[in-house]
């Protein structure tokens, strides 16, 4: 038997942003700086106030790249607009000045959900 945690907030709008690297080193440097530094504690609360649900990244293996995948859950398209205000303000300049970085984003509904 296993159990299934209770979900408290559902998941209506996506962004999943993919971030190509350089090379190897940039990519493990922002793995191991970029969470401790600028998604800091403090900011991960006030975007969970303003409606964001879960960030996951994932290092994507079956390609010839150097690249992540960030996935961005939130309640509405609201709560995501007004989460990009606070990134616009406190994560972009900052990412701006230490990474070479490609950014491609990808934003929806979810039109379907399945969770066992």
């Amino acid at each position: 038997m296993y159990m299934v945690k209770p979900i408290t907030k559902e998941t209506l709008f996506m962004n999943v942003m993919e971030l190509d690297f350089p090379s190897k080193i940039e990519l493990e440097h922002w793995l191991e700086t970029f969470q401790d530094r600028i998604w800091t504690d403090d900011l991960m609360a006030e975007l969970s106030k303003a409606g964001l649900i879960r960030v996951t990244v994932s290092q994507v293996w079956n390609k010839e790249n150097h690249r992540l995948t960030r996935t961005f859950e939130y309640e509405s398209e609201k709560a995501y607009r007004d989460c990009q205000k606070i990134i616009e303000e406190k994560v972009v300049p900052k990412v701006g000045k230490n990474y070479n970085t490609k950014y491609r984003n990808n934003r929806g509904i979810v039109l379907h959900d399945y969770r066992s």
